[in-house]
Formats: structure tokens, C-alpha cells, sequence
């Protein structure tokens, strides 16, 4: 191919000049490597040569890239177009001996700018690998090869320099915009390496790369160090930021930082380089993510002390900025959130791995790159950021509050950290322990991470020993029992103590009859009063809704069933929520709103009583039922039926069901106030004789397996 286009390209590659723009450089890449007639060896050998993509920069390296890229686009196109005759070869061959042209071009290139040029063609065919189906051979197999041996290349001319010397000078001159090569070279390769296959990956220095990505990672974000001079200025009840300050200027440089900009690449890029390295080489992988998580608190802590002392912990909405400052706090939040999805998203790698990876040492429990030694450093790492994770919900947000991912990497970090109850034990207690740090903290800042503290507890509570519950969890909880101001931390002290109650009920059951069970008895006798009274005392409006009094209730009920003489301490709660009942229904009436909350309270602990108290507990709520005869009532009592009869139907254990099923029977004509309710008796009816059918059932199946096979379960 003759024409001038061509030639002005040629020219230009030779002899830059300020004819041509970069765009237009690009596109005339594209075009001619993917119509000359023969491989475009020594078009490809011209531009790897060329004086104009040096010194680098991010552009030039870029366009360099997105060409190569357009190019295999082009040239599928072409070649899918040219069908040829019968015995012309299939598109596979003739795109394979392209490639092979393009690639012998490169042969003594600079090895940065080989990395670009095999990066943007194997971003064309990962582009195209629907319709080509290569694989991870063929000629993309060929691009793999030579992108895996240039990148050790660049390692080998840049890693080792050390940059505090006068030798840093001669690398940087390399760049035009001042940036390293090797920075430059990362950035570019998280588009396209991590499509490389695994097994051409371990083939790198995985080690040194690790440590390279996560340290451009801690860069780009100043080492979380970026709000450290957010002071600001009073423009009447609002916040302003001065735009020429330091903080101003240091949050636009970073907003259209191509570092940030590419974090999501890079934490890609990083997160699969460390899991390729834990499972090809442990004894490096595992000291590898320790020291990433390390990188990443050590950002989240700068960035949460940072936030600590600035104007932000007082701003709760944009009202509160004034309007010439409300780009500059987006700009603000949108690092925030950067930061915290780049946590997580190396996080989840690391912790995937130690999920699927066995520990290489043989004492695991005393290396600084333990499992439970890594699933710490990430709920630390997070707790830093609870500020930010408090903008998604928090980390038990539920039916559309947080992000999947963040609740994945939070949930399994516990139950790795869970795994161990004396590492569980000692990050307990860590998290309750007072904080010198934390007089001057402003109370959001301060409640938002005691609500995660609350999460973190509340899912290690069934490994945690009464001793620690009693030393540590039970005090942090209680100031907040009866504190509504901020209703994330109320909730979740209540969340707390219905996990230790259920966490009691769960060790009952595997030591009823130890030494432990009687001391778990014991500890449980002394908290049962306490927050059974509490529980009554947030029964009113505006605090415990109807929903969290009744599973806490029941859950407190379940737990005095449970312990040695659950007898007296079940009666006491029931008696407790009786005396309520008519305290509350002598004040305000019959029919309020807080005495339907108990009285559907009351109905929650039929499921939660053993059989001794179960016929006074249904007496009552008959009683109950039938009290509310007026039509004015009718919507109370019909809901109080059906919740009771759920609980009856759904809830009870199998052996007290028939004896449920049998009361509610003989006394359907107590509860029957519409013609519409007659469906309920037909359930009851056969729900009954299913729980009959199961267990006669039972019986035959027991005595079919006894070796004699004649008595019955009786016996």
C-alpha cells in the first residue's frame, strides 16, 4: 500500500512534528497496521522505534495502547469480510500469522513500550473472544507470552532503582509528566494483565509485584493523609473551604489523578497478582497480603484521624456547606468511597484465599499472617472507615441499605476470625477497651463506630466465654439499652443481647449437664431481671418497635426456659409482662397502641415456654382476645388471632404442638368473629393431623430400627 496517508504516518514516526495530533496518530496506527496487504512488521518495528511515544507519558502510552487495540478490531473485521475462495485459508490462520507480523516488530523495542503495544492487542481479542473463542492459545497465546516477558522486563530496568538517589533523576527524565516509568507501566498493565491466564502469571516475580501495586495503591491516596488540613471557615450556620487552600487544592489534584481514576483497575490488578501468589506460592503469599492489609489500616487509620479533627464529622447534610463548597465535599466523599471500595475489593481477595488456602506454617494461630491474624487487620481496616460504611447503611444494613460486597468481605472476616475463640476473645476486648483518642471525638463519629463495634460482637458472641461477655460486652452494651439519640447503636445493643441469649440457649444444649452449663446458668440468671425490666421500659412508642419487643421478649423467655430453674425465671418474665399489660392498659385504655404491642408480646412467648407454663400463657392470651369484644377493636383482636395462631401452628416445638393444636380447637368459638376467620379452624384442623400423621410416623420409623424391631417408642 502506496499513499500518502501512509507516508505522512511514516514520516511522522520518523520526524515528529506539530502537524500531526495524537488522536490523529492513533487512529492512523489503527488503520494501517490492520490494512496493509503483508503482516505489518515493519510498521510495527517503526512505531516501537519511533522518537514520538519518548519521553513517555500517560497519553502518548495510552493512545499507543487503545491503537493496537482498534487495530485487531479492524483487521477481524477485514478478515471476516475477505471470505476468499474454497481453498482460501479460515480466519484463524491469517489472523494468527498477523499477529505473529505485528509481534516480530517489537523484537528490541523498549520494553515499556512493548508492554502497551501487546496490551491494547490483547485487549482487542479479549474483546472479540465471544466470537473468536481462543482461549487462553493460538494467537492470543502468542500476546500473553510477550506481555509476561515484557513486564518482567520493565520490572528488571525499574523496580530496583532507588529513588531517593541522585538515580531517580535519570528514570524520571524518561517521562514527560514526571512520572515514574514503572508507575506508569503499572497503571497501564491493571487494563490487561489481570486477562492473563494463571499459569503464565506465576511465571513473574509475584512477590516484588505485590508489593509494587499495593504501594502505588497507598500513593494514590497520599497514605490516606489527604484530609489532614481540612480546616475550614464559618459563613453564617454553614461550612465553607477556602478554594485556594492546601486541602482544596491537594482534593482537585486527586479527584483527576489518573491514579484514582484507574482504581479500580489497580485494586483488580492487585487483588489478582495476590491471590495467584498465595495459591501458587504460600510461604509468599500469606506474608504478601499481610503486609497489604497492613498498607490499607494504616491508609484507613490516616484517613479516619484525618476526618476526626476536620470541619466533615459535623456536617450532616449538604445544607450545612455552603453552596461555593459543595462540589469540593463531593469531590471529598467520592475519594471516600474510592478508598472504601478499593478496601474491599482487596480484601475479599485476600480473604477468599484464606478461606481456600490452607496456611503454609505449621502454627498458623502465632504468625502475624494467620488467618485470624489477617480477618483482624481487615475488620480493624474497616472499623477506621465506619464513618464512610455508615453513608451505605452500615454493615448489617439489610432489604436495600449497604452493598453485597462489603457485607461479604465483613461477615466472612468473622467467621474466620471466629474459628478461634481466644483470638475472638482478645479483638472483643480490644474493641470495648476505652480509648484515649476517642475524648475528643465528635459524637457521630464516636456512635457510628461503637454500632460497628456492636456488629463486629454480635456475630462473635457464641464463641465468646461468659467471663468476656460479663467483663467486656455486657458494660458496652448497657449505657446504650435505653439510649434512642442515635438508633443504629440502640438497635444494636439489643442485637447484642439477643445474640448472648441465643448463644446461652445454643451451649445449653451441648452441656446440659457440665460444670460450664451451671456457671452459663448462673451468669444468665443475673442479666434475665435486668433486661427484662428493660425490654418493658422500651416498650413504649418511639423505641423498641412491635417486630424487635417480640423476638426479644420471646428470646429472653427462651433463655430462662433454658437454664436450670427456668421454671421460676420464665414465670417471672410472663408475670413481669402481665403486671405491664394491666399498668399500661389501666393508664390509657383498653385498646392504645402500646398495649397491642404487648399484647402481641405476650403471644410471641407461646413458642418460647416449656409445656408446664404453656396452658397459663394460652389462658391468657384467650383472655386477652375476648376482652376486645367492642367493634372498635376488631382490627387488634383479629391480628392478635392470627399472630397466635402462627405461633401455634409454626412455632411450637413438635412436642408441645398437639397439645397447642388440641386447646385451640376446644376453644375456636372464643376466637371466631367473622365468617372469613373459619379458614383458620379448617388449617387448624389440618395441621393437627399432619403433626399426628408425623408422629405415628416416627414411631413406625423408630421401631423399624430397633433390632428387635417389635416394641413401640414408648416403651
Amino acid at each position: 500500500m502506496a499513499d500518502r496517508g501512509y507516508f505522512a504516518l511514516l514520516s511522522h514516526l520518523y520526524h515528529p512534528d506539530i502537524t500531526l495530533t495524537l488522536p490523529i496518530v492513533q487512529a492512523s496506527i489503527a488503520h494501517y497496521l490492520s490494512h496493509l496487504p503483508q503482516p505489518p512488521t515493519s510498521l510495527s518495528a517503526s512505531i516501537i522505534s519511533s522518537p514520538l511515544f519518548q519521553p513517555f507519558s500517560y497519553a502518548k502510552l495510552e493512545a499507543l495502547c487503545t491503537a493496537h487495540r482498534h487495530a485487531v478490531q479492524s483487521k477481524v473485521k477485514l478478515l471476516q469480510e475477505d471470505k476468499g475462495g474454497v481453498f482460501s485459508r479460515g480466519l484463524h490462520p491469517r489472523l494468527r500469522e498477523w499477529t505473529k507480523g505485528v509481534l516480530e516488530g517489537f523484537r528490541g523495542g523498549h520494553a515499556v513500550l512493548k508492554l502497551v503495544c501487546c496490551g491494547g492487542l490483547l485487549l482487542g481479542l479479549e474483546d472479540l473472544e465471544g466470537e473468536l473463542h481462543l482461549g487462553n492459545g493460538g494467537e492470543r497465546g502468542m500476546v500473553e507470552e510477550e506481555i509476561v516477558l515484557a513486564l518482567a522486563e520493565v520490572l528488571d530496568t525499574y523496580s530496583y532503582v532507588p529513588y531517593s538517589t541522585e538515580w531517580a533523576k535519570d528514570f524520571k527524565s524518561e517521562s514527560e509528566d514526571g512520572e515514574e516509568p514503572l508507575a506508569l507501566s503499572l497503571l497501564l498493565a491493571s487494563r490487561f494483565v489481570p486477562l492473563i491466564s494463571t499459569a503464565r502469571l506465576e511465571t513473574l516475580p509475584l512477590p516484588v509485584f505485590s508489593d509494587l501495586l499495593t504501594s502505588t495503591i497507598e500513593s494514590a491516596f497520599q497514605g490516606g493523609k489527604y484530609l489532614t488540613h481540612a480546616s475550614s471557615s464559618s459563613q453564617g450556620a454553614s461550612l465553607a473551604f477556602d478554594a485556594s487552600s492546601p486541602f482544596a487544592t491537594t482534593i482537585r489534584a486527586l479527584s483527576s489523578s489518573k491514579y484514582i481514576l484507574s482504581m479500580a483497575t489497580l485494586s483488580k490488578f492487585s487483588a489478582r497478582i495476590l491471590s495467584v501468589l498465595a495459591e501458587s506460592r504460600p510461604s509468599y503469599g500469606w506474608p504478601a497480603m499481610a503486609q497489604a492489609l497492613i498498607r490499607l489500616q494504616r491508609t484507613a487509620g490516616a484517613v479516619e484521624a484525618g476526618w476526626v479533627s476536620s470541619s466533615f464529622a459535623s456536617v450532616s447534610n449538604e445544607e450545612d456547606v455552603a453552596p461555593d463548597s459543595r462540589e469540593l465535599v463531593t469531590q471529598t466523599w467520592n475519594l471516600l468511597k474510592t478508598q472504601l471500595f478499593t478496601t474491599i475489593m482487596l480484601c475479599q481477595a485476600i480473604l477468599s484465599t484464606v478461606v481456600f488456602v490452607p496456611h503454609p506454617g505449621t502454627e498458623p494461630s502465632t504468625s502475624t499472617s494467620s488467618p485470624q491474624s489477617l480477618a483482624t487487620a481487615v475488620l480493624r481496616t474497616l472499623s477506621h472507615l465506619s464513618f464512610v460504611v455508615h453513608q451505605f447503611g452500615g454493615v448489617t444494613a439489610s432489604s436495600g441499605g449497604g452493598f453485597p460486597e462489603l457485607k461479604r468481605v465483613f461477615y466472612m472476616a468473622l467467621d474466620v476470625l471466629a474459628s478461634d475463640p481466644g483470638e475472638s476473645e482478645r479483638f472483643v476486648a480490644e474493641l470495648c477497651q476505652p480509648s484515649s483518642a476517642n475524648v475528643h471525638v465528635p459524637a457521630f463519629v464516636k456512635n457510628v463506630k461503637t454500632a460497628y463495634v456492636l456488629a463486629c460482637i454480635e456475630q462473635l458472641t457464641p464463641v465468646l466465654s461468659d467471663e468476656c461477655i460479663l467483663r467486656d460486652v455486657f458494660w458496652l452494651c448497657l449505657p446504650l439499652l435505653s439510649d434512642v439519640t442515635h438508633r443504629e447503636t440502640y438497635e444494636s445493643a439489643h442485637s447484642v443481647m439477643l445474640a448472648v441469649f441465643s448463644a446461652y440457649a445454643q451451649k445449653t444444649t451441648q452441656h446440659a449437664s457440665t460444670h460450664a452449663g451451671a456457671e452459663s446458668s448462673s451468669f444468665i440468671s443475673q442479666i434475665i431481671p435486668f433486661y427484662t425490666e428493660c425490654l418493658l421500659e422500651n416498650s413504649s412508642d418511639g423505641k423498641l418497635n412491635t417486630a424487635q419487643l417480640c423476638l426479644a421478649y420471646a428470646a429472653v423467655v427462651r433463655g430462662a426456659t433454658a437454664c436450670g430453674d427456668g421454671e421460676v425465671l420464665a414465670c417471672f418474665c410472663v408475670d413481669k409482662l402481665l403486671d405491664a399489660l394491666h399498668q399500661v392498659g389501666d393508664l390509657n385504655g383498653p385498646s392504645n397502641e402500646h398495649l397491642h404491642r404487648l399484647h402481641l408480646t405476650l403471644v410471641a412467648t407461646v413458642s418460647s415456654i416449656s409445656s408446664a407454663l404453656l396452658p397459663r400463657v394460652l389462658d391468657e392470651c384467650k383472655a386477652v382476645i375476648s376482652s376486645l369484644s367492642d367493634s372498635s377493636a376488631a382490627t387488634q383482636r383479629r391480628e392478635l388471632t392470627q399472630a397466635l395462631f402462627r405461633e401455634i401452628s409454626e412455632n411450637v416445638g413438635d412436642a408441645e404442638k398437639e397439645y397447642c393444636m388440641r386447646w385451640w380447637y376446644d376453644n375456636r368459638a372464643s376466637f371466631v368473629v367473622d365468617a372469613g376467620a373459619s379458614e383458620m379452624w379448617w388449617r387448624a384442623l389440618e395441621v393437627q393431623r399432619d403433626c399426628k400423621i408425623r408422629r405415628y410416623g416416627e414411631i413406625a420409623l423408630h421401631s423399624r430400627m430397633r433390632p428387635e424391631g417389635r416394641r413401640s417408642y414408648g416403651d
